[in-house]
Formats: C-alpha cells, sequence, structure tokens
C-alpha cells in the first residue's frame, strides 16, 4: 500500500519536531526517517543561519546531507556534448539549483532566448568581425546594463546565473556564462578564458584572436592587458592561460568561488557539500 502525500507530510513535519529531542536515539532514528524522503522534505527545512544553535545545526546537517545525495547523482548525469565534454547550459543552472532547489529554468532559458533573438538582429546584416564584437559587447553592457559587482564581489548572488540575470550583475565568470550561452545560440565565435583570479572571454575571427572583459564592461585586452592582469594578482604568465576552458573547468571554477563566498560567512557545512560536488564532478570524467 502507498502512502498519501497527505499521510508523508504528516510524517515529515512529525519527525522534524523530534530534531531538537535531547535523546540521541531518538533523534538518529528522526534523522534517518527523513533522509528516507529525500528532496521532498527540503521546504520543510528552511535555510539556517549561521547560529550554532542546538536545532539549526541539525538542521543544517540533514539539509546539506539531501542535498548532496541528490545533486551527486545529478552532476553524474548531466548532459555531455558532442566532445564529451559537459553541457554549459545544464551545468550552469544546476549549480543554480543547489542554492535555489526549486528554481524553474525555464523564465531564465527564455530570457536568454530573447536575448539570442535580439542579438542576431542586430547582427544580421553585419559582416565586419570587428563591428559585430563591438555591437555584442554593446548589447550587453549598454542595452541591457550587464556589469561586474565592485561594490560587493563576494555576494553569494553574484554566483547563480538565475541571479545574475536579474540584477544584471555578476562576477567575471558568471557574466561570461551568460554571453557564452547567448552566443552559443547564434554561432558567435566566443569562448572562455580562463586567467588566474580573472575570467575573461575570446572572440576569435580567421587568424585573429580578440580577449575581452565582461566584468569591466567588455573592455577590450591586449596579450599584454591580460599578462599584467595575471601577474598583478601575483601568478606567472604562461601562453597556456590564453587557451580556451572546456565547460567542464568552467562548472568547477564556478563551484570554487563558491566556496570563497562561504567561507566569508564560515558556512563550513555547505563547503563541504561543494567540495563534495567538485569531487563528484572530477571523478566522473
Amino acid at each position: 500500500m502507498i502512502d498519501s502525500p497527505e499521510k508523508n507530510i504528516s510524517e515529515i513535519k512529525a519527525l522534524i519536531t523530534l530534531l531538537d529531542d535531547e535523546d540521541e536515539k531518538i533523534f538518529e532514528t528522526a534523522r534517518e526517517r527523513l533522509l528516507n524522503h529525500g528532496e521532498k522534505i527540503l521546504s520543510f527545512l528552511p535555510l539556517q543561519n549561521q547560529q550554532d544553535t542546538f536545532i539549526s545545526k541539525r538542521i543544517r546537517n540533514i539539509r546539506e546531507q539531501i542535498l548532496r545525495n541528490h545533486f551527486k547523482v545529478e552532476i553524474r548525469n548531466l548532459k555531455r556534448t558532442p566532445d564529451g565534454d559537459i553541457d554549459l547550459e545544464d551545468g550552469v543552472f544546476l549549480i543554480a539549483r543547489t542554492r535555489y532547489f526549486d528554481l524553474d529554468p525555464n523564465p531564465s532559458i527564455a530570457q536568454i532566448n530573447e536575448y539570442a533573438y535580439q542579438l542576431k538582429e542586430k547582427l544580421i546584416s553585419i559582416s565586419d568581425q570587428t563591428e559585430i564584437l563591438r555591437r555584442t559587447i554593446s548589447f550587453f553592457v549598454e542595452e541591457k546594463g550587464f556589469t561586474g559587482n565592485q561594490t560587493d564581489y563576494y555576494s553569494e548572488d553574484n554566483q547563480y546565473i538565475n541571479r545574475v540575470l536579474e540584477t544584471k550583475t555578476g562576477i567575471p565568470i558568471t557574466l561570461s556564462a551568460i554571453y557564452l550561452l547567448v552566443g552559443k545560440r547564434i554561432d558567435l565565435p566566443m569562448s572562455g578564458i580562463g586567467l588566474p583570479g580573472h575570467f575573461t572571454l575570446r572572440f576569435s575571427f580567421g587568424d585573429t584572436n580578440v580577449y575581452f572583459d565582461p566584468f569591466n564592461n567588455g573592455t577590450i585586452l591586449s596579450r599584454g592587458d591580460c599578462e599584467s592582469m595575471v601577474q598583478n594578482l601575483g601568478f606567472t604568465f604562461t601562453e597556456e592561460y590564453l587557451q580556451p576552458v572546456t565547460n567542464k573547468q568552467i562548472l568547477e571554477r564556478m563551484f570554487r568561488n563558491i566556496i570563497l563566498s562561504l567561507e566569508k560567512k564560515e558556512e563550513m557545512e555547505r563547503i563541504e557539500t561543494i567540495r563534495q560536488f567538485i569531487d563528484t564532478l572530477n571523478s566522473d570524467l
């Protein structure tokens, strides 16, 4: 006999009331039964602040365990591109759902589709590649208002594609991801360039590569600019840094940026969750 949804909800609520029980056996029994319900309990377990109260620590622990179990499976099942890489769009929306579990990606995807349609209309009669790049940057920066979050760089919302689409601000890699997702739809020759400490983009035509910086309003970067940027951030420049990175490398870097945001808030339970996601991403390839 299959339990009704109402019975499951009643059981979940009853089990949650036992999470602050001082009897360890009662707590462990409640915890295991909640874990057996899987991701359906997340809506009943509110996001906890970092106050180390008895109940908040227990709720954080259970919530993170559910997320780990769920998203490790999803990471392993991410859609692949014909060359065996991970699909970037699937990956960035999975990352967003690790924070906003009930997120419906369709409105964000529709927004990206609309951007692609509008940008294609602006480029349809243009053949000069330099002008195509100029109009592309102008579209994102001047028309749509995308810019780097200079005032609150480590805000966690900068890490998630849905929030960056809403606020029009983000960090280098999430802003670049939006350019890449729009560009892919209309076959723009853009690729991600993973400079240490500052993600940028490359636009290629013929034997010419032009680097530019979505975080700083699409500023064009010479090779020397890229080298100086890397050195100013304390790294030794190598030509390898100017080569395109894979989608999988982009996703891993996005996860690592989330860890940086969480470290600022000392959210150790969630940091461990993200580390496990990175391990899963790497072990699956």
